[in-house]
């Protein structure tokens, strides 16, 4: 059974971003413009100092943004091959709760999900209001809409992206009336592009306030979309950074930031991930507390060169930095 109990409380309220601690004092993104920047200023100004940014004409070029607003396009253009979906919220950061929280809300999240027939769960999102979600599907061989590979890409100012580590280079999200709660992605940058619909995103940088304030939640509740912050008066003082991400916007995502995201209204959206691999000095920046965490868990296994690699490069990244007077690389904040 989950640990909250969803059967007698509206979705709207539970699920709602604006729930979060100081929601109406969260500060704003960075905008930038896609056209108006290069790939070099972009990997120095936000890459290099892991810092998200909202990026405007993102992926209007891309023929999925033209295209992909249609459902009889989507069925024409797929497979009708099985998704896996869902129609409730689930915790993102179970692995990282005590024993028995973990327990329970694992067995709460393995009655959430069902497979569907791509077609169905297409027909399905035209009907009615009620969540539905068919989380990072991705257009590897085979795959229901492996046949529209070609109607995603990169950025105006990256058209070719690098490849990632672990994430493909593509993965589409399809839903109606849809919230991701709060996570973080341990390797490869991302942009969050909206093709379909609008999102809010709400993100808090990876530094130690961060953490003493979502620790003790992850570990004794085990979900942050409803935070209680008289259990947890630690989270009063969180300020987080919010955007909306309109159609044909891109959000920078860098690693280990924290992020919540929800649909702007009930209807049909699709948001894809684009990935590129995060910065080796980035990766090994041990002044974060989730890096720290992270490359501890890889420490005895055979990524355990790779761990001490990133550390040494990320510590030596930021000696020549200081010595060459170029500051801080890394700024959590903007």
């Amino acid at each position: 059974m989950p640990l909250i109990d969803e059967s007698n409380r509206p979705a709207s309220k539970f699920w709602s971003l604006s729930r979060f601690p100081n929601h109406p004092q969260a500060g704003p993104v960075e905008v930038i413009d896609a056209l108006t920047i290069s790939r070099e200023e972009f990997t120095r100004q936000y890459v290099n100092r892991n810092r998200p940014c909202l990026i405007k004409n993102a992926v209007r070029h891309w023929p999925a943004f033209h295209k992909w607003n249609r459902l009889d396009y989507l069925k024409a253009h797929s497979r009708n091959s099985a998704v896996v979906v869902r129609s409730q919220i689930v915790s993102e950061v179970i692995g990282w709760s005590n024993p028995k929280v973990k327990a329970e809300l694992t067995e709460y999240a393995n009655t959430v999900y069902r497979e569907m027939p791509f077609h169905e769960f297409l027909d399905g999102l035209s009907e009615g209001h009620a969540p539905l979600v068919a989380d990072s599907c991705r257009f590897s061989e085979g795959s229901a809409i492996e046949q529209m590979k070609e109607d995603v890409g990169g950025l105006p100012f990256m058209p070719q992206l690098s490849k990632s580590r672990h994430y493909p280079p593509h993965r589409s999200f399809l839903y109606r009336n849809s919230y991701t709660d709060w996570h973080f992605h341990v390797t490869d940058e991302t942009f969050m592009a909206q093709v379909v619909g609008a999102k809010e995103v709400l993100l808090l940088p990876p530094d130690e306030t961060s953490w003493r304030a979502l620790q003790p939640v992850i570990e004794e509740a085990g979900y942050l979309y409803d935070i209680d912050t008289r259990r947890f008066p630690g989270t009063r003082g969180l300020h987080a950074l919010r955007t909306v991400v309109e159609p044909g916007d891109a959000l920078y995502i860098p690693v280990y930031w924290w992020h919540a995201v929800q649909s702007m209204d009930d209807e049909f959206g699709v948001t894809v991930a684009a990935t590129f691999p995060t910065p080796l000095h980035v990766s090994g920046d041990i002044r974060s507390p989730i890096a720290r965490r992270v490359l501890r868990t890889y420490l005895f296994s055979r990524y355990a060169p790779v761990v001490f690699g990133a550390v040494a490069y990320s510590l030596a990244y930021r000696l020549v930095h200081k010595l060459l007077g170029a500051g801080t690389p890394r700024d959590v904040r903007q």
